[in-house]
């Protein structure tokens, strides 16, 4: 019985006898070597999809069947590869190596290119071209810029940011003319013919008093606006304007929106002449500003906090492009003489220059400083112009315009730029331009309706009566005497603007809610007169709402115009 068991659990001795001596031995390692592979067959690691596109499709083994895998996915596969032939009769044909790869119970093939050790690797483009002229970002991140990089331009793609969920990249890693940085992935395509089919480009000769002649390329393509479920804009803003000394009062505003519809605010975060609250990225940018802050940082927090508590839309007003304390902090990154140096003014005030990007990211990160810890619902932008006037003095200024871009361009691509940064934040742009720009030509200072409405989720043009010529548009009576008239005209150039546009911006307009106009006949504008401003707007479809601008923000003005402030759209 011993020596039975013995010989059923050694195979080697069963071999022996069954073949004696050397022949038994050499059948004993045939078998040993068929254990090894088929141990080493069991044997199973763990891979990652990889490709240079979003997905890879995988296929049954056997049957018919495929699934659609994402990359950087784990999969368990197979150490061994296997061999498939198409024909299995063939004897002379080679087959193509596959990975078995198992998922819920089933086997599919995938090759070797396909999967990758280290997740970091299933990235596997390496290079692009650029369909916009966009940011180089300084990391992959944040909204620090490094330099511009141009339309058409190839980059060697050397890393990423991050992998999403749905194998799209956020900001790949670029090497581009010897500059290293990342670049936003939705502008990089794989061919240079892409690039042309990505972007109409829209050719504009511009003919105004200024004189005719200048051409420019403005980039069209589309932009979908802003949509974000967790932070809704109301269909109608009926909004008022308050100063950055307000957040100090800011009950008095909220219980005159409580007793009217008016259901937004539109709030000072920096002026020309200093920033609302003690504001950690203008302390960074401009120590000098720092020192004018009007609140503190917690008590302008609070303040806002109360309006949203209220049920209140909060807009966050920066004046961008016009900052005379910064320019005491930068005066290398302002408008300037020519033939001295010095500082360019120009409306008593000095002016960042557009073209310059550190004031653009200065601007950005105190945007998107209010958004995250103010909590603000939109961020408006006001004087993204060059100074108007402006070409009076053209010849005279240095506008130290590095990437040689037209002002329209200038302006276009600071709003692409921030329209990225708070559209990634779930906070929506609105952008602030004259009322002249309800005209087909691009403005001697850079604005455009139809390229910035592309942009911007809201445009805020500032139409206000008394700024316009006494009998604009062939009206007999002084424009101002008749806001209604004035407003309805002047809103169906508005309209023919917004149709040249691929997705045009809603339309909030600013109206004058100031006491008496500064030219003669002088007119006191009541609430019969705010009333008419919003009649003539409404009349042609411009009724996403209206800004009351009242410099002081009085309290007793805002309550004489409450039986303005009503819903007229449902």
């Amino acid at each position: 019985m011993k020596l039975k068991k013995w010989v059923i659990a050694t195979p080697v001795v069963l071999l022996l006898l069954a073949g004696g001596g050397y022949f038994g031995f050499t059948k004993y390692q045939e078998y040993l070597a068929e254990q090894a592979r088929l141990e080493e067959e069991k044997k199973r690691e763990t891979l990652y999809v990889a490709s240079e596109e979003k997905t890879v499709e995988v296929f049954k083994r056997e049957g018919e069947g495929s699934l659609t895998l994402v990359r950087g996915t784990p999969v368990e596969t197979r150490v061994v590869p296997l061999i498939v032939k198409e024909n299995e009769d063939d004897p002379d044909e080679e087959g193509k190596e596959y990975r078995l790869v198992f998922i819920d119970e089933e086997e599919y093939l995938m090759t070797d290119d396909e999967l990758v050790s280290d997740p970091k690797d299933a990235v596997k483009e390496k290079s692009g071209f650029v369909t916009l002229p966009v940011i180089l970002y300084e990391n992959a991140t944040g909204p620090d810029i490094k330099d511009n990089v141009p339309k058409g331009a190839e980059a060697e793609i050397i890393g990423y940011g991050q992998l999403l969920p749905d194998g799209g990249i956020d900001r790949y890693q670029v090497r581009v003319d010897g500059k290293e940085g990342y670049i936003r992935s939705q502008y990089l395509v794989r061919t240079r013919e892409e690039v042309l089919d990505t972007v109409a480009d829209f050719q504009y000769e511009r003919e105004d008093e200024y004189g005719g002649g200048n051409a420019y390329t403005l980039e069209y393509p589309v932009f979908e606006k802003g949509n974000f479920p967790d932070n809704p804009m109301p269909r109608e803003c009926r909004t008022l304007y308050l100063n950055k000394a307000c957040p100090e009062y800011i009950e008095d505003y909220i219980e005159i929106a409580q007793n009217s519809d008016v259901n937004a605010f539109i709030i000072d975060i920096k002026e020309s002449d200093g920033p609302a609250y003690e504001s950690p990225v203008v302390k960074e940018y401009s120590p000098t500003s720092y020192e004018y802050a009007y609140c503190t940082f917690d008590d302008y927090k609070a303040a806002i906090q109360k309006c949203r508590d209220a049920g209140i839309y909060v807009i966050g007003r920066i004046v961008t492009f016009k900052d005379d304390l910064y320019a005491i902090d930068h005066p290398e990154n302002i408008l300037k003489y020519k033939p001295t140096g010095e500082a360019y003014m120009i409306a008593d005030a000095y002016w960042p220059s557009a073209y310059h990007r550190e004031v653009w990211e200065y601007n950005i990160k105190l945007a998107i400083e209010a958004v995250e810890e103010m909590g603000f619902n939109e961020i408006n932008f006001d004087y993204i112009r060059f100074p108007d006037l402006i070409n009076v003095d053209e010849d005279t200024i240095d506008y130290d315009n590095i990437y040689n871009e037209t002002k329209a361009q200038a302006l276009n691509r600071f709003l692409f730029y921030a329209r990225d940064e708070l559209h990634d934040r779930g906070a929506y742009l609105s952008a602030d331009v004259f009322g002249e720009t309800s005209n087909d030509y691009v403005a001697a200072y850079g604005q455009y309706w139809p390229m910035m409405s592309n942009l911007a989720d809201v445009m805020c043009a500032m139409p206000y009566p008394d700024h316009f010529y006494i009998h604009d548009y062939g009206i007999q009576s002084a424009v101002w005497e008749v806001p209604y008239e004035l407003l309805s005209i002047w809103g169906s150039y508005v309209q023919e603007r917004q149709a040249e546009t691929p997705v045009p911006a809603k339309v909030r307009t600013w109206i004058q809610g100031f006491d008496t106009t500064w030219k003669d006949p002088q007119v006191e504008y009541t609430v019969d007169k705010i009333n008419e401003q919003i009649e003539g707007l409404y009349v042609n479809g411009l009724d996403d709402g209206y800004m009351v601008w009242n410099a002081p923000s009085e309290v007793w003005r805002y309550w004489s115009y409450v039986p303005a402030f009503r819903e007229r759209v449902k």
